[in-house]
């Protein structure tokens, strides 16, 4: 899938996206970049609020698997966590990954089972350190 068209789905399919400016920025086959703007995922200190960075990584791993995945197949996020390690200042870029092995045997096992798992990964830089750290599970199925 291309990235002006997943972007196209999740902003369609998922109104809170549009409400936090979000976008793809890259997406290839194992990782994925997009970003929110400043503005609407402020808090009252002038950082990215934390709801609204665990939605970007949340929509930045969700988003990647699902470019993925066959059109008869739907996709949930069964567990995420977490953890925030600096206050993020501006736009908030998250950038998800799966590890290569991974996605195939994910994809794979789909097709033979007719379900998979998945661990996905991503994270949000602030001066080129990690700011924010997360893990999620996805559950994908063909329907």
């Amino acid at each position: 899938m291309q990235k002006d068209i997943l972007e196209s789905r999740i902003l369609d399919g998922i109104p809170l996206s549009r409400n936090m400016a979000f976008r793809v920025i890259e997406l290839a086959p194992t990782t994925i970049k997009v970003s929110g703007d400043e503005q609407p995922n402020v808090n009252v200190h002038g950082t990215a609020f934390a709801g609204s960075l665990y939605c970007m990584c949340t929509l930045a791993v969700w988003g990647l698997v699902y470019s993925r995945l066959p059109e008869n197949a739907s996709l949930v996020m069964v567990n995420g966590h977490i953890d925030y390690l600096k206050p993020v200042v501006g736009n908030i870029i998250a950038a998800g990954n799966v590890v290569a092995s991974d996605m195939n045997r994910f994809l794979s096992e789909l097709q033979d089972n007719g379900r998979s798992k998945l661990e996905a990964y991503a994270q949000v830089e602030r001066d080129a350190k990690i700011a924010v750290r997360f893990t999620a599970s996805l559950h994908a199925r063909l329907d």
